[in-house]
């Protein structure tokens, strides 16, 4: 009678951790879903992540972005002479710059751009910034259109059709490949042959 009372108690308990067992690991299963749905929109959104998806000069500005952007802003030297060439190529062109906010050739080069662009007087509605992934995705995918492998990629065009592209790092200075995409339409970037 003890032993089957022992018996009993012992099937209840094994029963009962594995009922327990079953219901943390829904528990766990759930929360590791609930983090990733989280991560992904304090990724988009955040102050302290990384920026996802289209965004503008202000969200650069600030915290965490804020420390490398006034670095490579300020570090850029303009030069006035190019600019001057650049000026009048810039009628009808419109720019589509795709970054990481993780990655360091986008922290150098998208600053330095910006102050070009600032320097020019680039109209601002003709400039679209998107910001991507880890993976190099956007929420809506605008990176598939553009072809985009690497950051930074910025893309110049002229009524909707693009007339070339820098990718990643200049070939001599950003000022003067901007004047070579937009002059001739000769200019091959980095990784053109690959």
């Amino acid at each position: 009678m003890i032993l089957n009372s022992i018996m009993i108690v012992t099937l209840q308990v094994k029963m009962d951790f594995n009922m327990l067992s079953k219901m943390l690991r829904i528990i766990v299963f759930s929360s590791l879903v609930f983090l990733q749905s989280t991560n992904s929109q304090t990724a988009e959104s955040g102050p302290n992540e990384h920026l996802v998806g289209k965004v503008n000069l202000a969200e650069l500005q600030q915290q965490p972005h804020k420390q490398w952007f006034d670095k490579h802003y300020d570090a850029h030297t303009v030069d006035l002479d190019i600019l001057k060439e650049i000026k009048p190529l810039l009628a009808e062109v419109s720019i589509t710059v795709f970054m990481g906010t993780w990655c360091h050739d986008s922290q150098r080069e998208v600053p330095a751009l910006l102050k070009i662009l600032d320097a020019l007087s680039f109209d601002e509605t003709k400039l679209d910034i998107i910001a991507l992934s880890f993976n190099k995705g956007t929420p809506k995918k605008i990176e598939q259109y553009f072809d985009i492998e690497r950051t930074p990629t910025i893309v110049f065009s002229r009524h909707q059709k693009e007339i070339g592209r820098f990718v990643e790092y200049p070939q001599k200075t950003l000022d003067e490949d901007i004047l070579a995409i937009l002059k001739d339409g000769n200019y091959q970037h980095s990784y053109a042959d690959q």
